[in-house]
């Protein structure tokens, strides 16, 4: 008892879980932490909430005949609703602009949906289609505000690619490309708007000078509210800027503000969850991190980005990375679970082999008993297939040894009577009367009569019902109706109940009814051609039961 005591305590040891922080974590962060994993539990009603306002939209609309200018309107407000909620449904309202835009001439309102479309397909992961979108777009022919919409479209696309190509040759040309279109909206953006903002921060931080875009950015930060993804793309952009001055904590605190803001924001084309996952794996905190990366790439898959899709898969490696390191600092538990395992298995070695014997010796038992119990239930199957074919035989023997015993002793005495009856023409010698009954057929027909009715009567005593059944083999419309007189059999079917009874060759069957081999083939054949199965139809008529 003692020993299984020190054991289990010795077992508690060994699993123990691992420190979850290496040193302390800043109360704000713990705080945001907690606020994010209560969030993460209401996502459900949050997403419920937003499909409820987006209905009241389309609601307040319906039965309504609108103009263009209004239908317009609506498909633009409905692809803010979606932008960053659903993918599909954004792209099937801003198409819908683009394709009632078609016919009218207005360069702005043009390439304002082209862009929007643009966006949308750049942020899943389409960025040749969102180029050629931006590619028809002339610049040229917009007013400044739309050009704004086009530079910075077109510098987001660029950034895009560049995140899919950090570790490739042609990163630097992407974020090269971006910064030339940022300088072009600082060009011609007022200096207070958002894209002015956000672009100038991004390219002073781009030039080298991270302290001042940070600054840019603290600063305009508490003029947005927290749920717009003007915020979220702000306090995610900051973490950025931390990452460039190696500072975790700033980081940190900025992509949980971030992710606070997509959840009540609904905004499920989001970045930050993917990075807190990296961040919680290289401090050891797996369960967490997993936790954040699956609502990354839930967020993704529900919205539709292949962009951050992909970017959540490549942070399998860090994964794999992680549990080595996990498994390096687990060695030398892995040492003292050996031993433990060892005396475990020691103990039960034993007890293990002689069960696994028992139980082979039961397996072997039951499969021999199972065979066993087939045999007889095939034996069992023969037997009574046996005794029914002997039922039956015993009762085509009985009925026809009566039947054909009474027909023989009729026949030897119907020829005794003619044998009279020639003698005494003889004897009185009426030749000519003798001539004509030598010469009559009467006796023979009467005699195949005689032989057909108790031929008849006796085969439906032992198949009472197999008129009924060769009609059911048979085509519709070309079953047998019996004849008026009772017990009578046609010739068809009185080649069908020879066959039943075994009798296959035509000369024998065209021997017994007294008929040409011919006729008998031309009865078969026509038989077989009316026939539901032809190819089986004798040998179903062979099947047909007594009873």
């Amino acid at each position: 008892m003692r020993f299984f005591t020190k054991l289990s305590f010795a077992l508690l040891f060994v699993f123990s879980p691992f420190e979850m922080m290496a040193g302390d974590i800043d109360k704000e962060i713990k705080a945001l932490y907690h606020t994010l994993d209560s969030l993460i539990g209401c996502q459900d009603s949050l997403i419920s909430e937003k499909k409820a306002h987006i209905k009241a939209i389309h609601d307040g609309v319906r039965g309504m005949q609108l103009t263009t200018e209004q239908e317009l309107t609506l498909n633009n407000r409905l692809y803010d609703e979606y932008m960053a909620f659903n993918f599909d449904s954004a792209h099937y309202y801003i198409k819908k602009n683009i394709d009632i835009l078609q016919s009218l001439d207005d360069p702005d309102l043009k390439a304002s949906s082209l862009i929007r479309m643009a966006h949308i397909l750049a942020v899943s992961g389409m960025f040749e289609k969102a180029g050629a979108m931006l590619d028809e777009i002339k610049p040229s022919l917009l007013k400044n505000e739309k050009k704004v919409e086009y530079y910075n479209q077109q510098a987001e696309l660029f950034l895009y690619r560049s995140e899919m190509a950090q570790y490739s040759p042609f990163f630097k040309e992407y974020i090269d490309s971006t910064q030339f279109y940022r300088q072009l909206i600082l060009q011609i953006a007022p200096k207070e708007s958002f894209e002015y903002i956000t672009n100038m921060a991004s390219y002073t931080c781009e030039r080298g000078n991270e302290d001042q875009a940070i600054r840019i950015f603290e600063d305009y930060l508490p003029s947005i509210r927290q749920g717009d993804r003007r915020y979220s793309i702000i306090t995610s952009t900051l973490a950025y800027f931390y990452s460039r001055k190696k500072q975790s904590g700033p980081q940190e605190k900025y992509l949980l503000l971030s992710a606070i803001s997509d959840l009540r924001g609904t905004i499920l084309e989001n970045n930050s969850f993917r990075e807190l996952s990296a961040i919680l794996m290289e401090r050891g905190d797996y369960s967490k991190a997993y936790s954040y990366l699956s609502q990354a790439s839930g967020d993704a898959q529900l919205y539709g980005s292949r962009l951050r899709s992909v970017q959540a898969a490549r942070l399998s490696p860090l994964i794999t990375k992680a549990y080595d390191a996990e498994r390096a600092q687990a060695q030398h538990r892995t040492y003292l679970l050996l031993i433990i395992i060892s005396l475990i298995a020691l103990l039960l070695v034993g007890t293990i082999t002689y069960t696994l014997s028992l139980m082979r010796k039961r397996r072997l038992a039951n499969e021999k008993i199972s065979r066993m119990n087939k045999e007889l239930s095939q034996h069992n199957d023969e037997i009574r297939m046996m005794n029914a074919q002997m039922k039956e035989a015993n009762r085509i023997k009985d009925e026809y040894i009566g039947r054909f015993l009474e027909l023989c002793s009729n026949l030897i005495h119907r020829g005794e009577e003619r044998l009279k009856k020639m003698n005494r023409l003889a004897r009185e010698r009426k030749l000519e009367e003798l001539y004509a009954e030598l010469k009559s057929n009467a006796p023979i027909a009467g005699g195949i009569r005689m032989f057909h009715q108790n031929f008849d009567t006796a085969f439906l005593n032992i198949y009472p019902n197999f008129v009924s059944e060769v009609n059911q083999l048979m085509a519709e419309g070309c079953g047998f109706e019996m004849d008026g007189e009772s017990n009578k059999l046609t010739t068809e079917l009185r080649v069908l109940a020879l066959i039943r009874l075994g009798i296959q060759d035509n000369q024998k069957i065209a021997d017994i009814l007294r008929s040409s081999i011919t006729t008998i083939y031309t009865y078969r054949s026509k038989m077989k051609s009316r026939a539901l199965n032809k190819e089986t139809f004798e040998d179903d008529i062979r099947r047909i039961a007594t009873y």
